[in-house]
C-alpha cells in the first residue's frame, strides 16, 4: 500500500523513489500532479473508485466524495488557497490545534488516519516530521502528495480503511480527526491504532457530536430523524455519519488513558457559525467558550475533541 507500490494511471513511469519510506517530500516534487494507483488495503475501495455502488452504508461517503471530486473539485481541494472551503477548513484545523498544542511536543513520527487531502499532514510535515497518511479516498491521496511535494518532512501514503490499517513502524502520535464517524467498526479501528502507537504515545481525535450537526449549514436534507433516534445520519450515495455523546465516546476509548474530552466547534462548522461571523481563531475562541459554558448552547457542539494516551 506504500508509494513504493504505486502505478501511474497515465501509462508513463513514475519517478523512482530513493531510500526507504516515508520519503522526503522534497524528492516527491516530480510526483506532483500525477494520478496513480496503490494496492488497496480493502478491495472494495477499488470497486468504489471505478464507479461501483458499495453494499456497505459507511462506504457511501466515498461515493459522495467521488461525486464532489468530479463536479466541485475546487471545494474538495481545501488546501488550495482559491478553494471556497480553504479558510473555513483551516480555521477548523486551527481550533483543533489550539486545544492539542500542549500535547504535540517530542513527536517524530505520526500517523494521520483518514488524513484526506492533507489538512493536518501539511501542518505535521511543516514541523519536519515523518508522516504516514492513510485514507480510503484515492483522489484525496493524490492531492495530499501534491501539496506536500517539495516541502519539509517525509511522507508515505496508504490507500486503506482504518479497520485494515497495514503494519507500520511504531509512531509517537496518531491523528484521527473526524474519522470514527465514518468507519464500519470503530472498535476495530482503535485496536489497529493501539497496535501501531508506541507505549505512551498520543491519540488525538475528534468525532461528530450527537446534536450540533443538525443545525449546521451542511446538514443533509431529510435526515432530521437521526437527531431524535440517534441513528447514523444517512443520505445514500452522499454520506453516512455515526454521531456520539460523551458516555458512548468514553466507552469506546476503553484501553486508552483519556487526557481530555472537550465539546468544540460550536461556531466553526457548527450551528452558530453564521451568527458568530468569526474569521480568525482569536475571534472564534471567545464564542466557543461562551457556547460551551451557557446551559442552552452547551449541548450543541458540532464535535468532541479528544486527547488520549496509550498506557506505557
Amino acid at each position: 500500500m506504500s508509494l513504493v507500490h504505486a502505478a501511474a494511471l497515465d501509462g508513463e513511469p513514475l519517478p523512482p523513489l530513493r531510500g526507504e519510506p516515508p520519503f522526503s517530500c522534497r524528492q516527491l516534487s516530480a510526483w506532483r500532479g500525477r494520478a496513480f494507483l496503490l494496492p488497496p488495503g480493502d478491495p472494495r475501495l477499488e470497486e468504489v473508485f471505478r464507479g461501483e455502488e458499495p453494499d456497505s452504508p459507511p462506504l457511501h461517503n466515498l461515493v459522495g466524495a467521488a461525486e464532489l471530486w468530479e463536479h466541485d473539485p475546487d471545494w474538495m481541494d481545501l488546501l488550495d488557497p482559491s478553494s471556497p472551503a480553504h479558510d473555513s477548513k483551516l480555521l477548523e484545523r486551527d481550533l483543533y490545534l489550539h486545544h492539542w498544542c500542549q500535547h504535540l511536543s517530542a513527536v517524530q513520527r505520526a500517523l494521520d488516519l483518514g488524513g484526506g487531502a492533507g489538512r493536518f499532514a501539511q501542518w505535521l510535515l511543516a514541523q519536519d516530521l515523518q508522516v504516514e497518511l492513510v485514507d480510503p479516498d484515492l483522489r484525496s491521496l493524490w492531492r495530499a502528495l501534491s501539496h506536500a511535494a517539495g516541502g519539509p518532512g517525509a511522507l508515505d501514503l496508504h490507500w486503506c480503511t482504518g479497520e485494515r490499517l497495514p503494519p507500520l513502524a511504531p509512531v509517537d502520535l496518531v491523528l484521527a480527526v473526524e474519522v470514527l464517524n465514518y468507519v464500519e467498526d470503530p472498535r476495530a479501528v482503535l485496536d489497529k491504532v493501539r497496535a501501531v502507537l508506541r507505549p505512551g504515545g498520543l491519540l488525538l481525535l475528534s468525532v461528530e457530536a450527537m446534536f450540533g450537526w443538525a443545525a449546521a449549514l451542511d446538514a443533509p436534507a431529510g435526515t432530521l430523524g437521526s437527531l431524535f433516534d440517534g441513528s447514523p445520519v444517512y443520505a445514500p450515495c452522499d454520506r453516512w455519519v455515526r454521531t456520539y455523546d460523551e458516555p458512548t465516546l468514553r466507552d469506546l476509548l476503553r484501553g486508552f488513558e483519556i487526557l481530555e474530552i472537550l465539546p468544540t466547534h460550536y461556531a466553526s462548522s457548527g450551528p452558530f457559525e453564521s451568527a458568530a461571523g468569526a474569521n480568525t481563531l482569536e475571534e472564534l475562541l471567545p464564542w466557543e467558550e461562551r457556547c460551551r459554558e451557557h446551559p442552552l448552547t452547551a449541548p450543541w457542539n458540532r464535535a468532541w475533541t479528544v486527547a488520549a494516551r496509550r498506557p506505557g
